[in-house]
């Protein structure tokens, strides 16, 4: 199936680099690996453009750039629309998630089945949920089963996403009735939010490497 590869710039953590590479390259790379052949088109809002221009110069990364709020789906959808008319699938990742394996590419595809037509990662919460009220009063214990961690990468079919939809959770909006399903994320796919975020990042890495 033909498939279109897109990065989402969804925060400046995309530019924070993890043991000296950019999170924004390393997640660029790991896509590349996995699929060799395929362009990359980067989706960037207004204000990050230059920088993310300049960096994807400089790591001399053949793309292409479409200027947008990836955070909004209807406006990526809007750009998107008529890049994807005669692709089958679409991948959209978060270019904060740098570690992404091929492993969970492989899981992410093989979901993909005739009776999905929108599959992304999803892990489990392991700590206890409270609600916490004025003055530091817990109000509610949530139960954890009914929450998840969603991740990247997207994959969805063209056919379902819908440019004028409302948002639903997902990088674009789908389709009333569309049938999405979850697969079970990896713990390495950590979102970088923080600076905490990506020194643990590159301590699994320092790990990582120092265990071979």
């Amino acid at each position: 199936m033909k498939l279109r590869v897109v990065v989402a710039v969804t925060s400046t953590t995309a530019l924070l680099d993890v043991n000296k590479t950019p999170s924004l390259i390393r997640a660029i790379h790991g896509l590349q690996e996995y699929w060799p052949t395929l362009p990359i088109t980067v989706a960037v809002s207004p204000v990050d453009e230059s920088a993310v221009y300049l960096l994807l110069k400089k790591n001399k990364i053949p793309h292409e750039l479409i200027i947008c709020d990836p955070n909004q789906p209807r406006a990526l959808a809007k750009v998107l629309a008529p890049m994807i008319r005669d692709c089958e699938t679409l991948l959209v990742h978060d270019a904060s998630r740098p570690l992404t394996s091929a492993e969970q590419f492989t899981r992410l595809t093989n979901a993909l089945t005739p009776s999905v037509d929108a599959v992304r990662p999803a892990i489990a919460f392991t700590e206890t949920l409270k609600i916490v009220g004025p003055n530091s009063v817990i109000q509610k214990t949530l139960d954890r089963t009914q929450v998840k961690r969603i991740a990247t990468p997207e994959l969805i079919r063209t056919s379902v996403i819908d440019s004028k939809g409302k948002d639903q959770g997902w990088f674009l909006p789908l389709k009333k009735g569309a049938r999405i399903e979850h697969i079970e994320g990896s713990p390495e796919a950590l979102r970088i939010n923080t600076i905490a975020d990506r020194d643990l990042l590159e301590s699994f890495l320092h790990w990582r490497q120092t265990s071979v």
